[in-house]
């Protein structure tokens, strides 16, 4: 029960604080614009406290569900000067993507100010043997990677969230005292089985307990759950997360028995991996460094490509309903935080993902209303408020029935 209580809580001041620097985000701009905020308020319901500066009223309130912005003529005629239905396009625009804006800003102090606090894995290889895939393309230990297909690289997680190339032939360049050289290898893309979960760690050791499974994944779809203990894998004994790995990566598309214990049980079940084309160099080992500014921002910039780049798979069709969680997928993310520095990454996620999904153009949401802003601008005609209303009602159903299939999907998942 305490658990519950902490995860609540947990959850309840991440959403506050997205939610709220959100709507600071459009607070400031609409000051910049000398557009008229009603109220600016951190929490729903009843007040704590009001005060009245200026044209804007100041406001606390009992529920900590995030907080609002309420600027003059957003969701209608006005007939106030300053208000946002006077304003020319670009100010509406700025207005409006101040919020994500925001969040992004909130995302990156934040992985910056986490890889400041620990050493950073650097693009300069170590241990290479010459049969690994780096070794017959002629990198030896100490060489530092630059770029892959023409695409700059700073730290290594630049290189393991790089996305699968079209082309089999993958170009390196890589720098050895100073001087820069090129390579090839078409080694580096293949086939693994792949299941779908994330593995527990102890003292940076993966462990065999599993943490996550993802929703829509063949573990999720197989039965496995968070706290199942892997014990062996096709009557291959496994004690780590990495000897499990092992087994599926070179077993896609092929039935396996896992043998797991749960809630002190032994049981078996059959899982037949998903087959992922995946970019993989192999680097066993990197110049792990004390983290410079440089590097911060490398690594809190890779952060950021790889949340941004999850919004491009689900448009592209590679990632689909099943694949995205919701409140209750993400509460179980914030039960697994057993640090701040876990908390404070997961809060720099939720910020960007929440900034980026709400630039998508689809209403009510503000990437929904800056469709509306351009769409007026080019016919050189106001849309009328009943319009814009339907408009909204539609998307906002239609962003509710998304809510309630992605939080179904979380909760049989979890049960």
């Amino acid at each position: 029960m305490l658990t519950f209580l902490l995860t609540v809580v947990k959850l309840l001041v991440i959403l506050c604080i997205v939610a709220t620097i959100h709507e600071f985000g459009h607070f400031i701009m609409s000051k910049i614009c000398k557009t008229k905020v009603n109220e600016f308020s951190i929490g729903f319901g009843p007040k704590i406290f009001q005060k009245q500066i200026g044209q804007t009223m100041y406001s606390l309130r009992w529920l900590p569900l995030g907080g609002y912005c309420a600027i003059e003529g957003e969701d209608g005629e006005s007939q106030e000067k300053d208000s946002f239905a006077t304003k020319n396009p670009i100010q509406k625009i700025l207005i409006l993507v101040m919020g994500a804006t925001f969040n992004a800003i909130l995302a990156m102090v934040i992985f910056v100010g986490i890889a400041f606090s620990s050493n950073t894995y650097t693009t300069k290889v170590l241990d290479v043997d010459e049969q690994s895939i780096l070794g017959r393309a002629g990198i030896i230990s100490g060489d530092e990677i630059t770029s892959i297909n023409g695409k700059k690289v700073h730290v290594l997680a630049d290189i393991m969230n790089m996305p699968v190339p079209n082309e089999n032939t993958v170009n390196i360049e890589y720098k050895r005292e100073n001087q820069k050289y090129t390579t090839t290898t078409e080694d580096a893309i293949t086939d693994i089985g792949y299941i779908g979960v994330s593995f527990k760690t102890e003292n940076e050791v993966g462990l065999n307990e599993i943490e996550m499974v993802a929703s829509g994944s063949s573990a999720a779809s197989s039965g496995l759950k968070a706290s199942d203990v892997i014990v062996s894998v096709d009557g291959v004994s496994t004690n780590t997360a990495g000897e499990v790995i092992k087994i599926v990566r070179e077993n896609a598309k092929n039935n396996l028995v896992f043998t797991i214990l749960r809630d002190g049980t032994q049981m078996q079940v059959n899982v037949v991996p998903e087959s992922k084309r995946v970019f993989d160099l192999n680097i066993v080992n990197a110049e792990y460094k004390k983290t410079t500014l440089p590097l911060a921002f490398a690594s809190a910039a890779s952060n950021v490509k790889t949340i941004v780049g999850s919004y491009v798979d689900l448009f592209r069709g590679k990632v689909g309903v099943k694949d995205m969680s919701g409140i209750v997928g993400i509460g179980e993310v914030v039960s697994k935080t057993s640090s701040w520095l876990e908390f404070l990454n997961l809060l720099g996620i939720i910020s960007l993902a929440i900034g980026v999904a709400n630039i998508m153009p689809f209403p009510p949401l503000d990437g929904g209303k800056i469709v509306i802003v351009l769409l007026e601008t080019i016919t050189r005609k106001k849309l009328s408020i009943k319009a814009e209303a339907i408009i909204s009602y539609i998307g906002f159903a239609l962003l509710i029935t998304l809510t309630l299939i992605v939080t179904y999907n979380d909760i049989i998942r979890i049960i």
